[in-house]
């Protein structure tokens, strides 16, 4: 690699220090830490939201999936733009009307102590994982790609975006996954159009050919259980995974928190609903350009695909932008996950077991808490490198899904139903992990359908258990923590717009409608290149 690529990388890394420390200078307490005072424009945040859900291993490995397999892939995230509907229309008004920092608040609020624990250590077992996945696999490329050692690359990753967060908080997440995101795209607009001249096509020319080969073939109906990326598996499991993500997730719900109004909110969920799908299906087709560039050539992993590309095909500069588009695809991915664990740990935890009653925790205390996630993180990296439980990683990564679905049906019981209480919930949720797991385990379902599995089971033993649980909250209590009671509350004071727009939950605008309709059209768009 060329002194020129390394220098690129350097400039990559003293911007984003630059914009850490310019963000955050200003910042007096845990609302500056973790909200921004609610004062973000909403566009970085739609960039925010879209940088965070698209890490370096889509980056990399998703070319690399639609190699091998073709567009198939695009359907793990054709359920997106639904699950954004279901927060615009209903849960993102509740949460933001009430004005809190953690969403396992709002669990406190209105069921208990027992289901708020149970939802914040799913939060904090996915996070983990997924963090640590999002720093091993870029790191082990970019190692592959340069050469240098990994000893080397997971504290640059991980101690950089530490700084960077440690110094701006949340409004160095959202300044950096900004620019991260836009880095990215450059990344990927780079390489499909030097494919693309390596193939002495024209777009469509190169788009007919890719489609003899089926590798823009995207819509299996098939009813196979067993199998991930069907109609069904996505339609059904996809949308209770993705909901649980963009509605009850900690990470994305503090982001769209930070806007200035909830219209704001709304406007950046819509943005971030586009460039998410439309960033990751052209990752996709990447790998599809990258089969016809090759000619259907065989590598010995999937992430070699793009690597390969990389090294062989493009120029000296390009090579630095793009290793610096694997970076900002991780950091971007690591920096939300680390503030938004640091907001739970000193909202959840710290101010509820270990503050004074009733005081919120100091910048100084956010701020020492987000360094030993760091720390920890960086720790369990290391482990994972060692190798001693890098297999462990790998295999409990694969049971992520399990807790997706109990809390997403957790979430759903406590803001769709009055009869869902602490108790009940708490043991729905159990019941749910359980049963999603021996579910799996038996019919040997895809992890896409877990999700659905889990949330179903927990929904429905859950409201049996409330049944006969006693509740600890009296009804009006219960009911305005509810988003049909909420909505009837603020109607009955009169509080039903900001900002020149409905802020109840249940206001269909032209937000819904946009979001709905992007995600009905990407059927037609699949369909009509499939079978035309």
């Amino acid at each position: 690699m060329s002194g020129i690529d390394v220098a690129v990388i350097a400039g990559y890394f003293v911007l984003m220090l630059a914009v850490g420390y310019l963000t955050g200078k200003d910042n007096q307490d845990t609302d500056d830490y973790f909200l921004a005072k609610r004062s973000m424009p909403w566009i970085p945040i739609a960039l925010s939201v879209a940088a965070t859900m698209i890490s370096a291993n889509g980056f990399i490995g998703g070319p690399g999936w639609a190699y091998t397999d073709g567009m198939y892939p695009v359907m793990a995230n054709i359920a997106v733009p639904f699950a954004i509907f279901v927060a615009l229309y209903i849960t993102t008004p509740v949460i933001y009307q009430l004005q809190v920092t953690s969403v396992y608040q709002y669990m406190e609020k209105r069921l208990g102590n027992k289901t708020r624990i149970l939802a914040i250590i799913q939060f904090f077992v996915n996070s983990l994982i997924q963090v640590s996945s999002m720093v091993y696999i870029p790191v082990l490329i970019i190692h592959t790609i340069t050469g240098w050692p990994i000893q080397v690359l997971t504290p640059i990753v991980v101690v950089i975006t530490l700084i960077y967060t440690l110094m701006g908080g949340i409004k160095a997440v959202i300044w950096t996954d900004t620019i991260q995101m836009i880095v990215v795209i450059g990344g990927v607009f780079l390489v499909v159009v030097t494919a693309i001249k390596g193939l002495d096509l024209g777009f469509f020319e190169t788009l007919s050919q890719a489609k003899a080969t089926g590798k823009l073939d995207a819509l299996d109906f098939r009813t196979d259980v067993t199998i991930t990326n069907t109609f069904w598996a996505t339609l059904i499991g996809g949308s209770f995974m993705w909901i649980r993500y963009f509605c009850f997730d900690q990470a994305q719900v503090q982001r769209v928190l930070t806007a200035k109004s909830l219209r704001q909110t709304k406007n950046s969920f819509v943005v971030s609903a586009f460039i998410m799908n439309i960033v990751y299906y052209f990752m996709l087709f990447v790998g599809v350009l990258l089969f016809l560039f090759f000619g259907g050539r065989e590598f010995t992993d999937s992430n070699t695909v793009m690597i390969t590309f990389i090294l062989e095909e493009l120029p000296v500069g390009i090579i630095g932008l793009i290793i610096a588009g694997v970076f900002a695809a991780a950091m971007s991915s690591i920096d939300s996950l680390m503030n938004s664990m640091a907001a739970v740990f000193t909202k959840d935890i710290y101010e509820y077991y270990f503050a004074k009653e009733g005081k919120e925790a100091s910048l100084k205390v956010s701020q020492i808490i987000t360094l030993v996630i760091g720390a920890v993180i960086t720790v369990i990296i290391y482990i994972g490198f060692n190798g001693t439980v890098a297999s462990i990683i790998d295999v409990v990564g694969n049971y992520i899904s399990y807790f997706a679905g109990p809390a997403a049906g957790a979430f759903m019981l406590a803001m769709f139903t009055r009869k869902a209480n602490d108790n009940g919930t708490a043991i729905g949720f159990v019941i749910g992990l359980a049963g999603g797991f021996g579910i799996a385990s038996v019919w040997h379902t895809s992890w896409l359908w877990n999700p659905a599995i889990g949330a179903i089971i927990t929904i429905i033993t859950g409201y049996m258990a409330s049944c006969f649980c006693k509740s600890n909250r009296s009804g009006e209590e219960t009911e305005q923590y509810t988003a049909l009671g909420m909505r009837r509350k603020m109607i009955r004071e009169g509080n039903t717009h900001q900002d020149g727009a409905s802020i109840l939950p249940f206001s269909f605008g032209w937000q819904e409608g946009i979001v709905l309709a992007f995600f009905l059209i990407q059927y037609v768009v699949l369909a009509l290149i499939q079978y035309m």
